[in-house]
């Protein structure tokens, strides 16, 4: 690889000052919403690892990447110590190793530590086989490594070759060297589009882990936190910002699109839409298939279903092929499964119907727009529009933020929050949302009811599932209620998910 194809992807190795002309920084720069994850404050950059950075499409990683360049610069790193490079087009690992080792080659002597970001490395066929060989050769020694793309399994299952081979990691204060940069919480896109909230959230303490995670254990034992009464005071804002995020979801152009203009325009979803069947494509995938799997999805949201229950309506011709498309989704970051609890046994039924929810507002408004052929942004305000489907479109918002508690709650490598998350069903047939396992071994009830009016028949479902003594105090969650019951909670969703 020679030095100008080198520099002309590091425009700042012969300015610094460069990096402010780079377009993503740009963007960044110019658009009125602006999103610094706090993710990118958990990666430490003084060791000698290799990190995974992986994430849905358009939120935000390759702009992570370019503006921690930019901060390396300004902190007065030698510019050629800094190497970035947009695998998309790269063939294969023997490509890949000649890129690197074209960079470390020249750079030699330009810095004792040398940082290198390889985005979308996930597009580069058996690119572990490159990063594993460079590696042994001891040609990353001194480097701290930033590897981000989009498909979680074929990073997962890539990651699992390096095993051994990923660095110092036990000197990172996480022990976590894969990252998942996940849309926007709702926490974040509240403290980030309100003053009055954002000063809540800190004088609150829920920016704070271990704070959030005491705040949540005194729910699971019965108890009114003040901090939560606090929060109920801004509720009409809380409920205000709650309906936008409903609309944008947490995808930054999307909500700087809204925020700018007041709506989202088509190409926004588009792009979203046009990556997704990128990486299909990618994967030997059927667009056709895809386009009935993601119709079935709509249809049956918020019940459970099995594989069979999906390939009705569709050409598909074996549940295994669904099976596979939903995994795909599921890698993706575009659904959610969740199992029924086996309450005897503790563990998922694997064999009953499960519950898929979309991961994010928008990433729904787009694919149920690409199904309609409709224009997207009126279309979403027309969904929003019947209560039915708030309560649905909440459901999954509050799923994905369970999962993201989860992890809060059980971090590792290896996460899997199938047998932490669960929804039940009582012998009388009612359907409780979510069990969530708590780290004592027994269940948090939490039943999901985003409505104005809030009756004790709410609750049943919480109340059939405390019967079997393995359940904590209960929370229902409403839209603009608060109050201490007997043995459940009543709490607005947007108040809950700052605990999040």
């Amino acid at each position: 690889m020679s030095a100008p194809e080198l520099f002309e992807s590091n425009p700042w190795w012969t300015d610094p000052r460069a990096i402010d002309e780079d377009i993503i920084v740009k963007e960044w720069g110019n658009s009125k919403f602006k999103w610094k994850p706090r993710l990118g404050e958990t990666i430490q950059w003084d060791v000698d690892v290799i990190y995974v950075l992986r994430g849905p499409r358009q939120v935000g990683k390759t702009t992570l990447c370019k503006l921690k360049i930019r901060e390396l610069l300004r902190s007065g790193i030698a510019p050629r110590a800094i190497f970035y490079w947009a695998c998309d087009l790269v063939e294969g690992p023997d490509k890949l190793v000649k890129i690197i080792d074209g960079y470390l080659t020249f750079s030699k002597g330009a810095a004792e530590r040398r940082f290198i970001f390889l985005d979308e490395i996930s597009s580069v066929r058996d690119w572990q086989k490159g990063i594993k060989y460079l590696y042994d050769r001891g040609r990353l020694r001194g480097c701290t490594v930033v590897l981000t793309g989009s498909h979680s399994i074929d990073l997962r299952r890539a990651t699992e070759s390096l095993a051994g081979r990923r660095g110092d990691v036990h000197k990172l204060k996480d022990r976590l060297p894969d990252k998942i940069l996940l849309p926007m919480k709702f926490s974040e896109y509240a403290e980030s589009r309100s003053e009055e909230i954002a000063q809540l959230i800190k004088d609150q303490g829920f920016l704070v882990r271990n704070k959030r995670h005491q705040l949540l254990s005194a729910i699971a034992q019965g108890q009114l936190p003040k901090e939560l009464e606090e929060a109920y005071l801004f509720s009409k804002e809380l409920i205000r910002l709650y309906h936008e995020y409903l609309i944008t979801g947490g995808i930054p152009s999307a909500i700087n699109a809204f925020v700018s203009y007041g709506t989202i325009s088509r190409d926004i979803y588009e792009r979203y839409i046009e990556l997704l069947l990128r990486d299909i494509r990618k994967w030997d995938g059927n667009e056709s298939l895809m386009h009935q799997i993601v119709k079935r999805l709509v249809e049956t949201q918020g019940s459970p279903v099995s594989l069979r229950n999906l390939q009705e309506d569709t050409e598909i011709s074996s549940h295994h092929t669904v099976s596979k498309y939903l995994d795909f989704l599921k890698d993706s970051f575009v659904v959610s499964v969740i199992y029924k609890l086996d309450q005897n046994k503790d563990v998922p039924s694997y064999k009953e119907g499960k519950k898929i929810h979309f991961e994010d507002p928008f990433i729904f408004h787009a694919l149920r727009s690409w199904l309609l052929g409709s224009e997207p942004y009126e279309e979403a305000l027309r969904y929003l529009g019947k209560q039915e489907n708030l309560g649905k479109l909440t459901e999954c918002v509050v799923a994905n933020h369970l999962v993201r508690l989860l992890f809060g709650l059980f971090p590792s490598a290896q996460f899997d929050y199938s047998s932490l998350l669960f929804y039940w069903q009582s012998k009388k047939k009612r359907e409780l949302d979510f069990a969530i396992k708590h780290p004592s071994g027994r269940y948090l009830p939490l039943e999901v009811k985003y409505q104005e009016r809030i009756s004790r028949e709410d609750a049943f479902c919480i109340f059939d599932f405390q019967k079997s003594g393995k359940s904590l105090n209960g929370v229902l969650l409403t839209k603009n209620k608060l109050e201490l019951k007997n043995s459940y909670i009543e709490i607005p969703v947007p108040v809950f998910l700052l605990l999040v």
